[in-house]
């Protein structure tokens, strides 16, 4: 099948002029089952569609490139089979069998982060003599004596050794997706973006005879992964460590590179940084690999990544080609996806780049354009139930019959909270533009009010208080960040979001700078006091200023507790000019 077309867009200055012939065919490495090509001046330049493929009659793919102005992006030259294929190829659930000694279990025991020697088989193939250490996060960990997750290092004590091609998997318990299916689901997704994601597969795995279970086993950001992406696989690669961000300190992998420096990151880090927003926005294009960072924020928010970059400043990988001097981000720790519905499509960013180019109006453009074609083309709710099926079908014959009931029931609620964010995104995505806030004597009373993070324990809803007036309702029982959110269109200078709040029987949450009810702008961290326990009507009030011509603003009213109700007075809550 191929597809022509003769696009009538603008290009960036300085960009190549876009290709005119697209074709859609399949190609010959086994660990993609599309490969867009295009065309031109008998240039080939590939850009991989991982995962299933287009109806005839949508927007394919590629026009992601032709709405962003991008030209079209480099070959692969990645050898075929790529590194690990049949890893990740055909379904395979692959045997892996795990043994250490008695001294290197103690070791792992007294230290779990403390790569020791280890063997590994799966009955075709033996490595010995390999690094191994335990994994997961807070909620993920487990001790060596339960279901612990693995990172498997094969060249770390010997070098050059590989197992399949690959120099470092990683072995994960799934205990926070006892679907087993999120991770596979993220990679294909940002594979299908054209942003560079690990490969998943699944894994039977036991330890020194011991069946600890199924596994999601993924690729490791090493040359390995690199070199099915770029021609020369060699640069600065970057994850989180004492920092979150470029502005901080972040860890250098052993990734190869001539040179061991953070310069092309603190470069992004200035740009990001730059107040001058056309200026920044100029500055970004020489620092940050543009074309791959807007689906990867687009795809974040899309897929409810809360523990992303973009949202949380977490699980994200940051690399910088040899040669291109530009860095780009990679997605990692995708177990919880699709946890909130209601999450807005241009949320709040955390993450100082996704905040950085969101806040430039040639940034905010560029997103908008990318979130909705990615919307239309890749987020497909048919084919990606067809996905969560086909790993269930894989897995069935691996885990027992009451524990795969059990992983079914959580695989058909994914699949219902992939419905439920396609269609709140399609609400989303269909409400018309903001207008400019009209303001009367010097204020605005703020509508259009939406229920954010309902708690799972609780209620949200539009409701008349004690004393009979109407209020935005939130009560829970149990731990809950939920809100009500308005959004407005806002010029240069200063306001101040106010109203009021009753509240009954608020328990704070046990952590965090937000506690109990209160308001806020987005972005900006409470300037009221914190409501907990029982109150009458009380006013909040929060000031903030406008440095752009035009913002979108966003206001939240909200309740962080373990316990406890609120009600926002509606006719109090407004935005006041101030001089």
């Amino acid at each position: 099948m191929s597809i022509s077309i003769c696009p009538q867009i603008a290009t960036r200055p300085g960009a190549a002029t876009l290709p005119k012939t697209f074709e859609l065919r399949k190609r010959s490495n086994p660990n993609s089952e599309f490969e867009w090509r295009t065309r031109r001046n008998r240039s080939d330049f590939g850009f991989r569609i991982s995962g299933f493929g287009f109806s005839r009659g949508t927007r394919s793919g590629f026009l992601l490139l032709l709405l962003l102005g991008l030209s079209a992006t480099r070959a692969l030259s990645a050898p075929a089979p790529w590194p690990g294929a049949d890893l990740f190829t055909n379904g395979a659930v692959q045997r892996l069998e795990i043994t250490l000694t008695d001294r290197d279990i103690e070791s792992l025991r007294q230290e779990p982060r403390g790569f020791v020697h280890a063997n590994i088989t799966d009955g075709n193939m033996t490595c010995h003599d390999i690094a191994l250490r335990l994994k997961g996060s807070v909620g993920s960990f487990r001790p060596l004596n339960d279901k612990p997750g693995f990172t498997l290092d094969f060249a770390r004590f010997k070098t050059g050794q590989r197992f399949h091609g690959l120099r470092r998997i990683h072995l994960n318990n799934s205990v926070e997706d006892p679907s087993f299916c999120n991770q596979k689901l993220g990679s294909e997704l940002f594979l299908q973006a054209g942003v560079p994601a690990p490969r998943v597969g699944y894994a039977l795995v036991t330890l020194n005879g011991r069946r600890l279970g199924i596994y999601v086993l993924v690729e490791g950001f090493t040359e390995d992964f690199l070199s099915c992406h770029f021609n020369k696989p060699s640069g600065n690669l970057f994850e989180p460590d004492e920092g979150h961000d470029v502005n901080q300190r972040l860890k250098r992998t052993s990734i190869y590179a001539p040179k061991g420096e953070r310069t092309a990151l603190d470069k992004l880090s200035a740009a990001a940084q730059e107040p001058d927003l056309e200026r920044r926005w100029e500055r970004l294009m020489s620092a940050l690999d543009i074309e791959r960072f807007l689906p990867f924020m687009a795809m974040e928010v899309m897929l409810c990544h809360r523990d992303g970059y973009c949202l949380a400043r977490n699980n994200f990988r940051i690399y910088e080609e040899n040669g291109n001097h530009k860095t780009m981000f990679f997605p990692h720790g995708m177990d919880q996806l699709f946890g909130s519905a209601d999450l807005p499509w241009q949320p709040h960013m955390a993450g100082l780049v996704a905040k950085a180019v969101l806040e430039t109006p040639e940034g905010k453009r560029h997103y908008h354009d990318c979130f909705s074609v990615l919307f239309t083309n890749v987020f497909q709710t048919t084919a990606l139930k067809n996905l969560v099926d086909q790993q269930l079908s894989q897995l069935r014959p691996f885990v027992p019959k009451a524990e795969f009931s059990k992983v079914q029931i959580e695989a058909d609620s994914v699949k219902e909270r992939i419905n439920q964010r396609w269609q709140n995104l399609a609400r989303q995505l269909g409400q018309p533009d903001l207008k400019p806030m009209e303001f009367h004597d010097g204020a605005a009373l703020l509508g259009d009010w939406a229920k954010i993070d309902q708690p799972g324990s609780g209620e949200m809803e539009r409701r008349a208080g004690l004393d009979g007036k109407q209020a935005l309702y939130i009560r829970t029982a149990s731990e809950t960040f939920a809100s009500w959110r308005a959004k407005a269109l806002l010029g240069r200078g200063r306001y101040r979001f106010e109203g009021r709040a009753s509240i009954a029987g608020i328990k704070p949450l046990s952590s965090g700078s937000h506690q109990g009810a209160g308001i806020r702008v987005a972005g900006s961290a409470r300037q009221s006091e914190n409501l907990v326990g029982d109150s009458a009507w009380r006013r909040l009030d929060a000031e903030f200023e406008v440095n752009e011509a035009e913002a979108e603003v966003e206001f939240i009213c909200e309740l962080r507790a373990t316990a406890g109700e609120v009600w926002f007075d509606s006719s109090s809550l407004r935005v006041v000019k101030l001089p």
